[in-house]
C-alpha cells in the first residue's frame, strides 16, 4: 500500500486536530455506527491489524462504554443521536474529558452524511476531531490511526 498522509484535505474527509500519540498498551478503537453490520464491518478490520476496536450502535451504550474503557480514537457516525445538536459528541468528549490522565489524547471522528446535513463548521463546534463523508474509505481509516498511535 502506498503511503498516505491523514492531513490530506478534500471536500470528503479532513482532520483540523491532529494528535500523534505513544501508546504503550492497547491502542483502543470504538466505532459508534448506526448500521451494525457496517460498524462490526470496520471494528473487525482494524483487529486484523492489531487495534483493540468494538462496535457500538447505540448512543447510550456507547457514553457508558467510553466511560469504562477509555478509547482513545472514536469513529462516529453521526446518524445515532440527536442530529440537529450533535449531542452525542458533546457527551462523548465530556466523558473523555473526565478523569484524563496528563498525556492522554483522544481523536473523535464523524462519519458524516452529505454537507448540507452535515457541515464541517457545525461538526468542529459538535467537538470532532475531524469528518469523512460516508461511505468513508476505509484506507483512510487506517491512514488515520496509523498517524495518530505513533510507534
Amino acid at each position: 500500500m502506498e503511503e498516505r498522509s491523514y492531513d490530506l484535505r478534500s471536500a470528503r474527509y479532513e482532520i483540523w486536530n491532529p494528535h500523534t500519540v505513544s501508546v504503550s498498551g492497547p491502542r483502543r478503537v470504538l466505532v459508534v455506527h448506526s448500521e451494525s453490520n457496517v460498524g462490526d464491518s470496520f471494528a473487525l478490520l482494524f483487529a486484523m491489524r492489531g487495534f483493540e476496536s468494538v462496535q457500538i450502535g447505540d448512543a447510550q451504550a456507547a457514553l457508558q462504554f467510553v466511560r469504562q474503557w477509555r478509547p482513545q480514537v472514536l469513529f462516529v457516525d453521526t446518524l445515532i443521536g440527536d442530529r440537529r445538536d450533535h449531542g452525542l459528541a458533546h457527551a462523548l468528549r465530556e466523558a473523555l474529558t473526565q478523569n484524563r490522565k496528563d498525556g492522554e489524547y483522544h481523536l473523535l471522528i464523524a462519519m458524516a452524511a452529505d454537507a448540507e446535513r452535515d457541515p464541517r463548521d457545525a461538526l468542529s463546534e459538535a467537538g470532532y476531531d475531524g469528518f469523512c463523508r460516508t461511505p468513508c474509505p476505509v484506507w483512510w481509516m487506517f491512514d488515520v490511526l496509523e498517524c495518530f498511535y505513533a510507534r
